[in-house]
C-alpha cells in the first residue's frame, strides 16, 4: 500500500514526488516512457528560472529525475491501463497498486495528421519528436507540418542541419505568442507555406513526397520531401480515464480546483493534463509542489 501514487514523470510529477517522499510518504512514480514528460523533447528551454543561458530539454528533465532519484521516490516504468477510484487502484500493463491518495500527471500526446500514408511511414519519414529524431536528417530534405511556437522551433531546429525545410502551417499567417520566434523564423533559410494542410505522404519503402492542400483554393503541390516533423497540437493522455467517472472537459482535461482537487476523493491532477490555461514547465512544477502539500496535509492529519 502507497501513500500516494504519482502517474507520469514530468517536470510537475517528478516535483510532486520530491515533495512526498521529504514528507515521509511512501511514494510511487509510474511512467510509461522515460521521465521528464514533453519536455525532455525541447532543443533549448530559455524560460526556466536558473539557467540564465538556457538549458536542452533533456538535460533539465535527467537532473530533475536525478534529484528524485536521490530522494528516494519509488520508480517504476510502466504504462498504466486504468484506476478504481472507489478501490484507489492503479493497473498497469504489469502489476496493480493501491493506494491512498492519487496525482495524475500525464501530460499531453502528439495529434496525429489522420492523413493517407501516416501510418505506413511511421518510423519511415513520419516523425512527432524533432529533437529526438532530427538528426537522422542531416543533410536531408524535410517538411514541417506545424502550427505556432511547436512548428517554429521545430523548423529552426532543422534549419540548422537539414538541406532544406519547409513549414506548413493551416493559418493565414504565422502566429506566436512571442514575437522574438517570428523574428527567427524571417531570419532563417525556412520556407513558409501559409493556409496549407498535408493531405497525404506518398513514397514507397520510405517517405518521399508530401502532398498539401492550400485550404482556400484546393490547389495541391508535391513537396519532396525525406522525412514530415508533426507539430500540430497535442491532445491529454487521458484515454483510460474516459470510463471512470472523474469529471473531464469535452477535449479529455481533467478539471481541478485550486488545491489541485478532482471531483474524486483524495484524487489530484497537475500539469499538462488539467484544465489549467497554461501548458508550461514551470506551472506544472508549482501544480505539483502544490497538489504534494495538499496530500501531505490531508494524510498527515488522519
Amino acid at each position: 500500500m502507497y501513500d500516494v501514487i504519482i502517474i507520469g514523470g514530468g517536470p510537475g510529477g517528478i516535483t510532486a514526488a520530491l515533495y512526498t517522499v521529504r514528507a515521509n510518504l511512501k511514494t510511487l512514480l509510474l511512467e510509461s516512457t522515460f521521465l521528464g514528460g514533453n519536455a525532455g523533447y525541447a532543443d533549448l528551454i530559455e524560460n526556466y528560472p536558473g539557467f540564465p543561458d538556457g538549458i536542452k530539454g533533456f538535460e533539465l528533465t535527467q537532473k530533475m529525475g536525478k534529484q528524485m532519484e536521490n530522494v528516494g521516490a519509488d520508480l517504476k516504468m510502466a504504462e498504466v491501463k486504468g484506476i478504481d477510484f472507489e478501490k484507489m487502484t492503479v493497473s498497469t500493463d504489469s502489476e496493480d497498486y493501491e493506494t491512498k491518495t492519487i496525482i495524475l500527471a500525464m501530460g499531453l500526446k502528439h495529434k496525429e495528421l489522420k492523413a493517407p500514408g501516416e501510418e505506413e511511414f511511421k518510423g519511415k519519414g513520419v516523425v512527432y519528436c524533432t529533437v529526438c529524431d532530427g538528426p537522422l536528417y542531416t543533410g536531408k530534405k524535410t517538411v514541417v507540418a506545424g502550427v505556432g511556437i511547436p512548428g517554429i522551433t521545430s523548423s529552426l531546429y532543422l534549419d540548422k542541419i537539414a538541406k532544406s525545410v519547409v513549414l506548413v502551417t493551416p493559418s493565414s499567417e504565422l502566429k506566436a505568442k512571442e514575437s522574438i520566434f517570428l523574428d527567427r523564423i524571417r531570419e532563417s533559410n525556412v520556407k513558409v507555406i501559409t493556409s496549407s494542410i498535408v493531405k497525404e505522404l506518398r513514397g514507397s519503402e520510405r517517405l518521399e513526397t508530401v502532398i498539401i492542400e492550400d485550404k482556400e483554393t484546393g490547389k495541391t503541390t508535391e513537396l519532396e520531401a525525406d522525412g514530415v516533423f508533426v507539430n500540430i497540437g497535442k491532445v491529454p493522455n487521458t484515454h483510460f480515464l474516459r470510463e471512470s467517472g472523474i469529471d473531464m472537459t469535452k477535449r479529455g482535461f481533467v478539471r481541478v480546483n485550486d488545491k489541485q482537487e478532482t471531483s474524486m476523493e483524495n484524487v489530484y491532477a497537475i500539469g499538462d493534463v488539467t484544465n489549467a490555461p497554461y501548458k508550461q514547465i514551470s506551472t506544472a512544477v508549482g501544480d505539483g509542489c502544490r497538489a504534494a502539500l495538499n496530500v501531505s496535509k490531508l494524510l498527515g492529519s488522519r
